[in-house]
């Protein structure tokens, strides 16, 4: 179980990517959808990519608002312990 402000981030990045592993999603979307500042969301994207629930996109773009993230299979794993399919 993961800390809830680290859900909130993993649940827009789910959100942004559809739940698609290869879809790239931009850092600057899921600060706006975040409502938190940028330091504050690459805080939490850094703590997700440490437990290998997302990950950076590369090559690294040059300007870091526009690093791309994945959400991983992982994360995928994660999120649907918290929500189960209901029959």
């Amino acid at each position: 179980m993961i800390k809830s402000e680290l859900r909130r981030i993993l649940d827009i990045v789910a959100d942004l990517s559809q739940r698609d592993v290869k879809k790239d999603v931009l850092e600057i979307e899921v600060i706006s959808h975040s409502g938190l500042s940028d330091l504050e969301v690459r805080d939490r994207l850094n703590g997700l990519e440490w437990l290998h629930l997302v990950k950076e996109s590369l090559p690294r773009p040059n300007h870091r608002e526009y690093r791309l993230w994945n959400i991983t299979e992982k994360g995928l794993q994660e999120l649907s312990h918290q929500y189960p399919k209901h029959p």
